[in-house]
């Protein structure tokens, strides 16, 4: 028997997916044959006609899993059988027609009847057995019950009498094993189940009470003489009742035919043995009726369980496993066996407030569609928090390649949403479950915190903290926020001379810009901001800027950008300002949405007495387009005041040419991807002629930065780029010096 439930009465079947071929067919002729036979010694009124007919009800069966295209097959079995036993040619006829016409009118009801799915199994299962045994018994009485006078019969016998055994029986044999047919071939048929019919435990010991009941009663009835039906039927009735409230529907079909069958044969002898007989099949089609309404209404139970259960372990938006469902995943014996990979998505607050929650929800899918597609032999899923996904690899795996992997599909990567588009950031990490984890929350706190690092700090970092333990990355993370501490206290520390030792202090540096087509001065220079710690070791941008916009203090930053450049600037006024050129200054994206940057530009300016002209403000295109309303104020304000305005790493970000249209610009700077491998990449050549074009259409200079050659710098001038930034210009020197030579 199959372990577990298969499916419900208003299921659909296998008729259209199970193959039928002249094999299954003698074998459904040969088995309503054998059933057939076997009830023979059930005869009743004299007419030869059985009092108990499971074959009817296999042979419906077998029609409801095949189809119609098993109908042949079963009616020529049932013609040789008649003619083995020598029934009557009229006889024969009419019984095979009443059959044939039966089993195509219950077909064709089931089949509208399971076009119509109902939520209730209760009221399914009732319909099921309505437009089966009910139907079947009905058009069997009315349409073959007379065979029986066709033959020699005892004169007393009327058509009442035969009708009324005929319906009885017929209602046993449909209710009975119908379904249990059906439910027997879709098991049997179905790839992959055929080798895994077993026993439960339960369902053992049910057999073995089922048997113990049936021999008990039989000894005893033979040895005292008492009641071998009447012992049984109560304990067959309990033993029904406990597998409809525990069994699948397979199982509870198998055992309640059995435990018929028992009772069948269990009937006390003497009297009137069709009377007998007849009293113990009703009882028998009652007790099935309210069994299998326990069994639909228990596997309603269950499947409620089992939805419920799916929805409290899987994340509604993407289908994966949630914080929950993962966390159980991690308690079995196989979680120290994963690699757990960890992915955030670190702009998508950015890209809610850009184009609403539904377009950051649809991103969340898509991105789990990416890692289904992506991730095919990873053994779990998760979606534990928003923007947090988790992925486990076997342990083996190399973290490194599954992090770049992924990393490589998702990160930079444009989505559409309508008429906009985005680009999504991730960050990716990998570690394994560590012997320091407490608790599987930490393992996966650890995960998340990995993901942060990697979100704060440039480089490979998903490598890194692959691998470690918790208590490691949390020493990292507190490295991390000691340096974010020290980070906020330089900013309040005046700035800071680049010779003196021992200070924990920001500075400014500056490059020049020159012109594409000569080497003359006065281009102008961009403002670089430097750190170094107090043991002098020199701090990149790119390891404390992401970490300063992480927590915040972008705009903090750029305030001090501006004052101490201004300072500078101010301290050296003089001719050496003019041959400088303009002095461009970088604005974060968060410093786009200040309400104070402005009106902080504009009194640092006015106090240092110097001209807005000399200035031009600089916002990458990821600012821009991210709150394009607050960046067009933003920089109307800028050059309102005088200043010049720039939209900077052009190409890389979320914005599109349409946006050189639509903010004030004075200039262009296109990003040094497209300029490194300008000489030999078409691509890159492309890219920037197109952009100097629509530049220039528009009345826009354009500057192009990382220019390392000679051999760059002259290509570029030949695309029309105006002014060019590099280490084949000048390497960045400290504002203060830089300001000293001029």
């Amino acid at each position: 028997m199959i372990s577990g439930p298969l499916d419900h009465p208003h299921s659909p079947t296998l008729a259209m997916a199970t193959r039928f071929d002249w094999k299954r067919g003698c074998a459904g002729a040969l088995l309503w044959a054998v059933a057939a036979e076997l009830c023979q010694p059930f005869s009743s009124l004299g007419v030869g006609m059985g009092l108990v007919w499971p074959p009817d009800g296999i042979a419906i069966g077998l029609v409801l899993a095949y189809g119609p295209r098993m109908m042949p097959a079963i009616g020529a079995g049932v013609l040789l059988w008649h003619a083995a036993h020598g029934i009557g040619a009229a006889r024969s006829l009419t019984g095979f027609t009443a059959l044939m016409l039966t089993m195509a009118a219950v077909w064709w009801l089931v089949r509208r009847s399971r076009q119509r799915p109902e939520d209730n199994p209760a009221a399914a299962t009732l319909r099921y057995h309505l437009h089966t045994a009910l139907a079947a018994a009905l058009l069997l009485t009315a349409a073959g019950s007379w065979q029986f006078l066709l033959g020699a019969h005892p004169p007393d016998v009327r058509l009442a009498d035969i009708a009324a055994v005929m319906f009885v029986s017929e209602l046993f044999g449909v209710l009975l094993f119908c379904r249990l047919t059906e439910l027997a071939v879709q098991a049997l048929d179905t790839p992959g189940q055929r080798f895994r019919l077993a026993l439960a435990p339960w369902q053992a010991a049910w057999l073995l009470a089922w048997a113990a009941v049936a021999a008990g009663a039989h000894l005893g009835a033979a040895g005292h003489g008492l009641d071998a039906g009447a012992l049984a039927r109560y304990v067959v009735f309990v033993l029904v009742a406990w597998a409809a409230g525990q069994g699948g529907p397979l199982f509870v079909h198998a055992v309640t035919a059995l435990s018929a069958i028992t009772l069948l044969a269990l009937a006390p002898a003497g009297g009137d043995a069709t009377r007998t007989l007849l009293e113990q099949a009703v009882l028998v089609v009652c007790l099935a009726c309210l069994g299998f309404l326990v069994c639909a209404t228990m596997e309603h139970h269950r499947a409620m369980e089992r939805r419920l259960l799916q929805a409290a372990n899987h994340d509604p938006l993407t289908g994966l496993l949630n914080e929950r469902g993962l966390l159980g995943a991690l308690r079995t014996p196989q979680a120290r066996q994963y690699l757990l990979i960890g992915v955030v998505v670190r702009n998508l607050d950015q890209i809610g407030e850009l184009l609403g929650l539904p377009a950051s929800r649809e991103i969340e899918h898509a991105v789990a569609d990416v890692l289904r597609g992506a991730l095919p032999e990873a053994p779990l899923l998760a979606r534990p928090h928003g923007g947090f996904f988790v992925a486990c690899a076997p342990a083996d795996a190399d973290a490194g390649h599954w992090c770049a992997r992924l990393r490589a599909l998702l990160d930079d990567r444009r989505w559409s949403h309508g008429d906009r588009s985005v680009r999504i950031q991730v960050a990716v990490a990998a570690m394994a479950p560590g012997a320091e984890a407490q608790a599987h929350e930490d393992a996966l706190a650890a995960l998340l915190l990995a993901c942060q690092i990697a979100s704060d700090m440039p480089g490979d970092a998903a490598a890194r903290a692959a691998g470690h333990a918790p208590g490691d990355l949390m020493r990292a993370r507190r490295a991390q926020l000691g340096r974010l501490e020290a980070l906020k206290e330089a900013l309040h520390a005046p700035a800071a001379d680049q010779a003196a030792p021992g200070r924990s202090d920001l500075w400014l540096a500056c490059q020049p810009i020159q012109r594409a087509e000569s080497d003359a001065a006065g281009a102008g220079a961009e403002v670089l901001l430097r750190w170094r710690t107090a043991d002098g070791e020199p701090v990149t941008p790119a390891d404390f800027l992401p970490l300063a916009e992480r927590h915040g203090l972008m705009p903090q930053v750029d305030r001090w950008v501006v004052t101490q450049t201004v300072q500078a600037l101010t301290a050296h006024a003089g001719a050496g300002l003019v041959r400088m050129g303009r002095v461009a200054i970088n604005l974060s994206g968060a410093s786009v949405s200040d309400p104070r940057l402005l009106d902080h530009i504009v009194t640092a300016i006015r106090d240092g007495g110097l001209p807005a002209s000399l200035f031009c403000f600089e916002i990458t295109e990821t600012a821009g387009i991210t709150r394009p309303a607050e960046a067009a104020q933003l920089l109307a304000g800028l050059r309102a005041l005088g200043a010049e305005t720039a939209l900077d790493d052009f190409g890389t970000g979320l914005a599109s040419f349409d946006y050189l249209k639509s903010l004030p610009l004075d200039i262009v700077k296109i990003d040094g991807r497209f300029v490194r491998d300008i000489l030999t990449d078409r691509v890159d050549q492309r890219i920037v002629a197109a952009t100097c074009d629509v530049a220039r259409a528009r009345g826009l200079r354009t500057v192009a930065e990382f220019v390392e050659t000679p051999q760059q710098r002259t290509l570029l001038a030949a695309y029309g780029v105006d002014y060019v930034q590099g280490y084949a210009i000048a390497r960045p020197l400290p504002l203060r010096e830089y300001l000293a030579g001029l």
